[in-house]
């Protein structure tokens, strides 16, 4: 998916209606979510699906506290209350691209690759707080380790309960 329709797909899956969409994209997209409802391996599905919604920089950080306090950041992944990971040396957030370089730059913030205690969603938009849960479970399957894998098909077995108590 485009960044465009990856974002779509989150805020569709949240219950919203992006004007930036078509009718018949917007279709395509409730579609989806239907099939991701009834796949075998939903976060495997959906973290494919979502691979565009943002650049993905591993970074590393001294002061995590100050970062995780930044109001230009939106917490998610390991960093969002509702993984259920215990990740305190970590943080996992979002951040507009035209904010990234001032907030590397005001963070300290370098290149770490396996190294790194920062993950930094860069992307052209940014969800509002909380994340959304789908993008939530894609965070964390983003992360490929059994138990972050688990709880984003828990996250995911959740969402579509509620979506479908709600009679989506």
């Amino acid at each position: 998916m485009s960044v465009r329709i990856a974002w779509a797909l989150v805020e569709i899956g949240n219950g919203g209606a992006p004007d930036w969409v078509e009718a018949r994209e917007s279709y395509r997209l409730r579609r989806a979510l239907d099939r991701l409802v009834a796949d075998d391996e939903p976060e495997m599905l959906l973290r494919s699906w979502l691979a565009s919604r943002a650049e993905r920089q591993l970074l590393s950080a001294s002061e995590v506290d100050a970062l995780r306090a930044d109001p230009r950041l939106v917490l998610s992944g390991l960093s969002d209350e509702r993984s259920a990971m215990s990740a305190a040396g970590n943080v996992e957030a979002y951040v507009r691209a035209e904010d990234a370089a001032v907030v590397r730059r005001d963070h300290l913030l370098v290149d770490a690759g396996s190294n790194a205690n920062v993950v930094l969603h860069v992307s052209p938009m940014v969800p509002d707080r909380p994340v959304p849960v789908l993008l939530l479970a894609a965070d964390l399957a983003d992360q490929d380790g059994p138990r972050e894998l688990a709880r984003a098909r828990e996250l995911i077995a959740g969402w579509a309960a509620s979506r479908a108590g709600a009679g989506a």
